[in-house]
């Protein structure tokens, strides 16, 4: 029975030491945060003093900073030593493939009449005769964002603002529908007959033409500042939302190479 007690005795003893161990491990780790913050508040009030600060602010700035966080193009938030919430505006749009792409932004109706002349024997006005050929085709501008690059992408953090750098809108080759061809009526003078044959390179010929002059007429009335401006209204509708999803503050502005 007294080896019995012993042995008790000593498994108590041994299970006493063992939580007092414990606590004061505890105890340790208690005071070791308990100094750490008795230290960050000391200097907080600290930084408050030799700054004129709000003890709130002062506290604040020991978390977060504005600092710039390399590699990243817009820091939001930098908590330091418990991370940090960045922009990359180039990333997102870059990584956008299905949008990176050849855009149709902007397309016109165009069209043209060709006079097509036959004259008759030895040049004679009575045995000539006219046709008309009415061309309508479709101009349409498109801008190829395939080749942008990070340096297409700019940041100014003064002005919130995210600039695109793309490609003018180019005119693609005028497409006239064969549907889209109308002939008029031959006229003929008082001695002309039968109607007006062209050969096949004859046909493409005047078509050419026709395509030519519609190209003119599109300089003249400068029907390329509205491509600019339709392609800058849709650029903008597919990526501001990336802009904004990133960072609430910024917007985007696309200008041309």
């Amino acid at each position: 029975m007294g080896e019995t007690n012993d042995k008790e005795m000593k498994q108590a003893l041994k299970r006493a030491e063992r939580k007092g161990r414990r606590k004061g491990w505890f105890a340790r780790i208690r005071t070791f945060f308990f100094g750490i913050i008795i230290g960050m508040l000391l200097l907080t009030v600290f930084t408050a003093y030799m700054h004129g600060l709000a003890v709130k602010d002062a506290f604040r700035s020991l978390f977060t900073t504005e600092t710039a966080v390399e590699d990243h193009d817009l820091t939001l938030i930098n908590h330091r030593i418990f991370g940090y919430k960045v922009a990359d505006f180039a990333e997102a749009v870059l990584g956008d493939e299905e949008q990176l792409k050849k855009l149709e932004v902007y397309s016109r109706d165009v069209s043209d009449v060709a006079t097509l002349t036959q004259a008759g024997l030895f040049k004679i006005k009575a045995f000539s005769k006219y046709q008309l050929i009415t061309y309508n085709g479709k101009a349409v501008y498109t801008v190829d964002l395939s080749g942008l690059t990070a340096d297409d992408i700019t940041l100014d953090e003064e002005t919130k603002t995210v600039t695109m750098t793309v490609p003018e809108p180019q005119l693609e080759p005028i497409n006239i529908p064969s549907e889209n061809i109308q002939f008029g009526d031959v006229e003929k003078e008082a001695f002309a007959f039968g109607n007006i044959k062209l050969t096949p390179e004859q046909q493409a010929e005047v078509e050419t033409q026709a395509k030519a002059r519609m190209l003119e007429k599109l300089e003249k009335e400068k029907v390329s500042e509205d491509a600019k401006a339709a392609a800058q209204h849709s650029i903008w509708e597919i990526f501001q939302p990336m802009i904004s999803n990133l960072s609430s503050k910024y917007t985007l502005k696309v200008e041309f190479k």
